[in-house]
Order: C-alpha cells, then structure tokens, then sequence
C-alpha cells in the first residue's frame, strides 16, 4: 500500500475530530433552547476533553495489538453516535454523556489510530508525517463551525446534532477500513535507521510499554513539557472572544480571528514535524516552547494586543505553537520509545493535554478572571480596566507554563533501557 493514502485517510479523520473546538457554536442555541447558562455549558466539552485523554490509553493499548483500523471504526461509531443522541436530549447531565462521554471516547479511539499508524509508516519522515495527520484536527474548527452554522440557523440545534453525528459517523468509519500498519520489518526503501543518541530510542526498543515507560525521566519530561506548551494554548483559546471584546474589538472580526488562529493551528503542526525532521525533536520544541513564552511576556507586559493587527499576531503564533505541541510529541514518543507500543505510551503522554484543557481553562475562568475583577472593581477601578489587569495576570500565569515547556524541553533525552 502506497503509505501517503494511510496519512491521508489519517488527514481526513482528524478533520472530522476537529469539530470538537467547533462546541461554541452549540452554546448559545442550547441556552435559548434549554435556559442552561454558559458556565453549564462548559460541562459538556470539559467532559468531552477529559475523557479523550483517558480513553485514548486503552484505546492506545487495543490498537497496539490489533492494528488501527477497527479501533478507528469504533470511535467512529461512538462519535457519531454521541453527536446523533445528543439530538434527542432534554437534560444537562444527558448531553453530558452523550456529547462528553460518547464523542469523547470516540474522538480517543479515531484520534490516537491514525497518529501510530503514520509513524510507523513513516520512520524517516516521523515529524513530518505525523503534523500532516494531526493538521486535521487543526483545520476542522475552520471546515465544520460554518457547516454546524448553517444547519443550526436552517434546521435548528437539536436536528443539526443528529445530521452531523450522521455524516462524522459516515466519514470516519468509511477512512478507518484504509487505515493499516506496516509488515512487521518494513522501511523505506534506501533507508536504515540512525544510530542510538540522546534524541533516538535504544535498540531494544520492543521491551518499551506504558509500564516501564512511566518509571523514566523521558517519559515524564515529555509529559511536562506537554502540559506546559499545551496549558499556554488552551488558556489562550478559552481567552480569545473575552479579550477581545475587553479590547473594543467587533465580534466580527473577533470571529474572522478565531478562524484565523484555527488555520495557523493547523499549519504549525505541519510546520513543527518538519521542522523537527530537520533540526531534530528537542530543538524544534526550544524554537516554538520560547517563542509562546516571549509572546505571552509581550501580552502581559505591552500593549501588543491593543490592535486588531497586533491580536491577529498573537493568534497565529499562539496558534501554530499550540499546533506543535501535536506532531511533535508522537515524533518523540517513537524517538524514545519505539513503535512497537507507540500508541498506548503516546496515550499516557497526552494524558497532559487533557489534564491541561480540564483543570486550565476552569482555573482561570473561576479564579482569574472572576475573582480579580470583583476584587479591583471594588476598590473603585472601572470595569474593563480591571477585566484587562485580570487578562494580563492570566498571561503571568502562561509565562510559568511557557517557561516550564522550555526548562524541560531543554533538559529531556532519550531514556536508555528499558526498566
């Protein structure tokens, strides 16, 4: 099998899982539907991140021994599933289940096939390879936000949700029968791989489990390094149409900005894999870990936000090093430890990025941008000051995120044994 149609197949799976950063566009006709308020409706897609990172470590390990393409197929099912019955819902706690247990556990199965499959398919070009398959789920916000628009204005919200939980269920399951992983042995012709060293896995790689993964320091810089890049870009997501509305920014071009950041998402993980097939895993993430850190200390320190230009900046860096975050990290997961594995330990690595998309967002909505305001407001500071200061303090807060990524990225390398 030409290996390109695999992380093309793989391409196309991730740009259905996308819509999952599309979940905005449901709250506000689910408010008028249901009298639900906005902190509910956060429920339903912290739910749906925090059980992705979880199901995707048995889906990892199920899809290490029987091969990706039936674990594809069952996330295709759950996800469009879960879409389709939250047609049909008429309380909180069912969409929660529905959109938050059902999808999540679907997007986990569909989302972690297709990434070990690539790079097994591709062990000269893991970087590469892998930020074309994960580029999907960057560009599905951009491809299915204006699709579920149109169905909600046309159809209405619960019709629309039972109309793509139809198509995703089709698409996906459709791609997952290509998906397929290498003869055991296999390489591109011409190429051997390269000598043992800091960024590459030891020969034995095989013995490599989730197990004895976890007991090394490789393992865990990863996790931090992840936690901390990935906690920068999900604390700027959940900041994006707040602060710019604090900026006199229009709605309008708030939105066109939102696309924006969700294409330069997409193109950084292209850009990152390459990149780091280039100039190696550990100082590609330097290169994008310190350039989110130098912008978050521009926008807690400078007005840089304070143009419509200067924000659409912000956007398309935050947004193309938030991308890296996902083509890097599989790349290094089989650096260190093999493909053999390879799913269910890159599994435990993203386990960072849900605790980072549950916890931080919450965090800084609850204790940042809550508590701050009252507090300034009431010593007398008008309110979109103390929003602003509120906004600054929660880009000291990514500055630490930032630093950690960079720290850590700095110090990790290539465990040597299996333990």
């Amino acid at each position: 099998m030409n290996r390109w149609i695999v992380c093309l197949a793989g391409t196309g799976i991730n740009l259905v899982l996308g819509v999952l950063y599309s979940w905005s566009i449901f709250v506000v006709p689910l408010q008028d539907k249901f009298g639900w308020s906005r902190a509910d409706l956060t429920w339903p897609f912290s739910v749906s991140i925090l059980t992705l990172a979880i199901v995707m470590v048995p889906a990892g390990k199920w899809q290490d021994k029987v091969g990706p393409r039936l674990i594809a197929t069952v996330g295709g099912i759950l996800m469009g599933l879960g879409y389709f019955l939250s047609g049909f819902i008429t309380s909180l706690p069912a969409l929660i289940f529905t959109f938050g247990v059902m999808s999540g556990a679907g997007v986990a199965c569909a989302y972690v096939t297709p990434i070990s499959a690539t790079v097994k398919w591709f062990p000269d070009k893991r970087g590469l390879a892998a930020g074309i398959t994960v580029s999907g789920f960057g560009f599905g916000a951009f491809v299915f936000t204006p699709l579920a628009r149109k169905l909600i204005v046309a159809v209405g919200v619960m019709t629309a949700f039972k109309i793509l939980g139809i198509i995703f269920l089709v698409i996906v399951v459709a791609l997952a029968q290509i998906l397929r992983d290498p003869p055991p042995g296999w390489k591109p012709e011409g190429w051997e791989p390269p000598t043992p060293s800091e960024e590459t896995a030891p020969a034995t790689e095989d013995h490599w489990t989730l197990g004895t993964a976890i007991k090394t320091w490789a393992f865990w810089s990863l996790w931090l390094a992840f936690l901390g890049n990935a906690g920068v870009g999900l604390m700027v997501i959940s900041l994006i149409a707040p602060l710019a509305k604090t900026l006199g920014i229009s709605q309008e071009i708030a939105a066109f900005l939102i696309g924006f950041l969700s294409i330069f998402n997409g193109f950084g993980r292209i850009l990152a894999g390459w990149l780091s097939d280039v100039i190696g895993r550990r100082a590609a993430m330097l290169v994008f870990f310190s350039t989110t850190t130098i912008m978050c200390i521009s926008m807690a320190f400078t007005n840089i936000a304070g143009t419509t230009l200067g924000y659409a900046l912000a956007l398309m860096i935050f947004g193309a090093s938030y991308g890296s975050n996902f083509a890097l990290f599989p790349a290094v997961t089989a650096d260190y430890f093999g493909t053999k594995n390879m799913g269910n330990i890159y599994a435990g690595v993203f386990t960072a990025w849900g605790f980072a998309g549950f916890v931080g967002p919450r965090f800084i909505k609850a204790r940042l941008l809550k508590s701050i305001p009252q507090k300034l407001i009431a010593h007398g500071i008008p309110l979109e000051q103390a929003n602003l200061i509120a906004y600054k303090t929660a880009f000291k807060v990514a500055i630490g995120l930032g630093l950690l990524a960079v720290v850590i990225a700095f110090l990790t390398k290539a465990p040597k044994e299996a333990s």
